[in-house]
């Protein structure tokens, strides 16, 4: 069982861990692909339709207007509305031979050139049953009495304008046949117009105007990708395809079984279909005009709607699956290599348990299992040795534990030696020697209590003014020290022995004694929330080589070992005369509890001497109230 083998275990486990958030990874980003997909998809559609919907009504539109031409001249004597008028009361003749002058053919001739789109127009005259063609320049004028005038009538009977769905383009039942360089069998779109005799609806004539597929087509080329993935069709009223994307579509009406649901829809929308022939998403945008009540349609396939992402998935899966069989063949080898050893290791100790203690273990490997089992052997064999050897270091640590005790100097007996040399040179009236002990003391207790490392701004600043305090007995008039804390800077927090090693650096290296007075100055303030220290002296300084380098390496980052480092390296040997070991340690203690924005800064004075600028910000340090 599973629970009772380590190796089945280490198979189990590393394979689900392995298996389950990959597959989980591969599910979830493949919904979330779909998702996206789809939401981009619906919103990309939607705006495409609509965009095509306006335009296609705007290509429309131009035409209708074109054919609204025949009224332009409805009180004129010489217009072609009126000649249409007049057919009423005398019926036109066919036999009449039309001429640069005729109106028939100028208007004709005209609506011509209005539009490239045009591929013909015809105009019939029910009034003599006169038909009047015209096709790419050429004018046809016969008497067809055979024609009938197709209609469109709504409830009051009264005829109104339509667009004919596709068809191939006719000769309107004209018996005489046109030149062949005039004519070619083309899909068409035809817009009927029945001109009216104003102000009635009474049909006095039919203009018909059959349009190229051209524009048309490239208009509805746009609302799809034509790629075979999608599909898009524009249906009338009645069902029949004004355009498809399936050329065999055209002049057949709309049967698929989604069309029952899309004569429900109104506006503008999608709806989600499912059945054995279809299986995706179905946009629609219905346009409503006086001449045209059509529906925008466009089909797209889910297969074909989440096939990047069903590639992506495929690729993602094929990846994951090499990775799970390396994991698989990896997880294997691991496991018979981690418990192999452990089953000879089993069988050993249960030999040294029969009391064979002296039985090889055949263990080679090199990891951590095959030192444990070198090592195990080795303590069988040497058990007793190591017991008394175990003793003997025991007793070795004591000894040199209590050696160490008796050898360390306590802080407090200096200190309190101190007091009692002060309290003798007290009794001889040695005040001015008391005094002096007495700040030696101070420092020496604050120097060697080493149970805090961060110590308020005020303690430091005693510390400091104590050793300057002995400084001054040293040097008397020769040392001028002037000092300068704001009081809002006392009760920061900063690291313990900061200010001594910088101002201590001035003494063994910038002060040059003999005829000129050693000035040093200690200020504190609070600028752009940091700390500022400085400290200036008038002492020899430091060459512009030396300050480079000391000011390249006081930028550079150190961590926290870089104090221990620096002790190290200056223990046992004469530390530079720049100062550069003291310095480091400030900074290293500096961005060990206030980060690496804490900065030292040094600029040399003119004419002579150092200034040395210590910035602490305040966002890292502590404030005590």
């Amino acid at each position: 069982m599973i629970r009772n083998s380590i190796r089945k275990k280490l198979i189990f486990f590393l394979l689900a861990a392995t298996i389950i958030p990959i597959g989980a990874s591969i599910a979830v980003s493949n919904l979330y692909t779909k998702r996206s997909v789809t939401d981009a998809t619906i919103n990309e559609n939607s705006s495409r339709l609509e965009l095509g919907k306006n335009n296609i009504a705007s290509y429309f539109n131009t035409i209708n207007q074109l054919s609204l031409s025949v009224y332009g001249g409805i009180n004129a004597a010489d217009s072609l509305y009126t000649y249409l008028e007049k057919s009423i009361s005398k019926p036109v003749s066919s036999n009449m031979v039309a001429t640069s002058h005729d109106l028939v053919y100028l208007h004709l001739f005209s609506l011509s050139q209005a539009s490239k789109d045009i591929y013909q127009l015809h105009l019939f005259i029910p009034s003599g049953s006169q038909s009047n063609l015209w096709i790419n320049g050429f004018f046809r004028r016969e008497y067809n009495p055979s024609y009938k005038m197709p209609l469109a009538r709504d409830r009051n009977g009264e005829a109104n304008p339509f667009i004919e769905p596709t068809h191939m383009n006719t000769q309107y039942g004209m018996q005489f046949s046109l030149p062949e360089s005039k004519t070619t069998k083309e899909p068409v779109i035809t817009l009927h117009r029945p001109i009216y005799m104003t102000p009635t609806k009474m049909v006095i004539a039919l203009l018909s105007v059959d349009l190229k597929m051209d524009s048309f087509n490239r208009i509805c080329g746009q609302l799809y990708n034509q790629n075979g993935r999608e599909r898009l069709a524009i249906t009338d009223e009645a069902g029949s395809y004004l355009y498809s994307s399936e050329a065999e579509e055209y002049g057949k009406k709309l049967t698929q079984n989604w069309s029952v649901k899309l004569a429900q829809t109104s506006g503008s929308g999608h709806f989600v279909w499912k059945d054995d022939l279809f299986s995706g998403i179905i946009f629609y945008d219905h346009l409503d005009t006086p001449y045209m009540k059509a529906t925008i349609i466009k089909q797209i396939k889910y297969s074909d709607l989440y096939s990047t992402a069903t590639a992506l998935t495929r690729i993602n899966t094929l990846i994951a699956g090499g990775f799970l069989l390396i994991a698989l063949i990896g997880t294997v080898f691991i496991s018979f290599q981690l418990t192999e050893p452990i089953k000879r290791l089993i069988g050993y100790m249960n030999r040294v348990q029969a009391g064979n203690l002296s039985a090889p273990l055949e263990v080679r490997n090199t990891d951590e299992i095959g030192l444990l089992a070198r090592k195990m052997q080795s303590m069988m064999e040497t058990i007793d040795q190591l017991i008394l050897q175990e003793y003997r270091l025991e007793l070795a640590n004591k000894t040199n534990q209590l050696k160490a005790l008796q050898a360390q100097i306590n802080p407090h007996f200096l200190y309190n030696a101190m007091q009692s040399i002060g309290t003798q040179a007290l009794q001889g009236n040695a005040h001015k020697t008391y005094s002096l002990i007495t700040l030696l003391a101070k420092m020496m207790r604050y120097s060697m209590t080493t149970d805090e490392t961060e110590v308020r701004l005020e303690r430091e600043v005693q510390h400091v003014l104590a050793y300057l305090d002995l400084q001054k007995e040293r040097f008397g008039e020769q040392l001028h020290v002037e000092t300068s804390f704001s009081p809002e800077t006392m009760n920061i927090v900063v690291p313990k022995m900061l200010l001594q090693p910088i101002v201590e650096n001035y003494f063994k290296h910038g002060y040059t004694g003999g005829v000129q007075t050693g000035e040093i100055r200690i200020t504190s303030a609070i600028q752009d929330e940091m700390l500022v220290l400085e400290i200036m002296d008038n002492g020899k300084g430091i060459e512009s080589d030396e300050l480079a380098r000391l000011a390249e390496m006081l930028t550079g980052e150190q961590d926290v070992n870089v104090i221990h480092t620096f002790t190290e390296e200056a223990e046992g040997s004469v530390i530079d005369k720049s100062g550069s070991i003291g310095l480091m340690n400030v900074i290293a203690r500096l961005r060990l509890y206030n980060g690496q924005d804490a900065q030292i800064k040094l600029d040399k004075r003119l004419p002579a001497g150092l200034s040395v600028t210590v910035l602490i910000p305040l966002a890292k340090g502590g404030i005590e109230r």
